[in-house]
């Protein structure tokens, strides 16, 4: 497979606090990565830095082997807490293609097929801010790959949303994933989303990398003792 992002002995430190140790690792095309661990373990700086918006203290990203020094349109964020401009539905989702030039009639059409997708095609009038939970995870994974990115990074995309909600959202990531033949790099607090949807998981804890590999496997028979006792709930967030 191809390697899409390599992180090569990338460090952070913020304020004086190393935040991130020395981290190496390589990201393949059209897999599904997990990334787990306790609070305070570094996994949304890691998010940051693969995509462009922190630049690590010391070591360096690549992006199809050239150097990662800000973010590229080729790699989408939806963030925990994503921003939802206060405007509708369809003018969320179509900013990317707007800013990008592309005729409003296409922009219309290429929205309302993505929501249509997503089914929330009956919301594409509808103020975006006045959504549900749901609801506005699937606006902002919508906008996110509007423009049809390589990479998809999501930080927590079902945090604080009801079980059906959860179920749904996964199913889209999978969907997205085989139809835009895309990567996708996700965090979660959630071990049992990791293991249902990630081909491959890393587990992070007091910013250091301390395992990675086939989720199966890594659930089954972890490596590390740190990994086994934070899957049997012994390591608390």
């Amino acid at each position: 497979m191809e390697i899409l992002i390599q992180v090569k002995n990338a460090t952070v430190e913020i304020d004086g606090k190393t935040i991130l140790k020395p981290i190496s690792y390589r990201f393949e095309n059209e897999k599904v990565y997990g990334i787990i661990g306790p609070n305070g373990a570094g996994k949304s700086t890691l998010l940051k830095i693969i995509s462009g918006f922190l630049t690590p203290t010391s070591g360096e990203i690549y992006f199809h082997g050239k150097v990662l020094t800000e973010p590229d349109k080729r790699i989408a964020v939806v963030w925990q807490k994503p921003y939802m401009f206060q405007t509708n539905v369809f003018q969320n989702v179509a900013y990317g293609l707007k800013v990008r030039g592309v005729p409003r009639k296409e922009r219309k059409e290429q929205v309302l097929e993505i929501l249509k997708q997503f089914q929330i095609d009956h919301l594409i009038d509808q103020k975006a801010k006045s959504l549900s939970g749901g609801e506005m995870a699937k606006v902002a994974i919508a906008r996110a790959i509007i423009t049809s990115p390589q990479v998809l990074i999501l930080d927590e995309p079902t945090a604080s949303l009801d079980p059906q909600n959860v179920l749904e959202i996964e199913q889209l990531i999978l969907k997205l994933k085989n139809q835009f033949q895309m990567t996708v790099i996700m965090v979660t607090h959630n071990m049992f989303q990791a293991k249902r949807i990630a081909d491959e998981t890393l587990f992070l804890h007091s910013g250091y990398l301390i395992e990675s590999q086939a989720t199966r496997r890594m659930f089954e028979n972890p490596i590390h003792e740190l990994t086994k006792k934070f899957i049997l709930g012994e390591v608390h967030f």
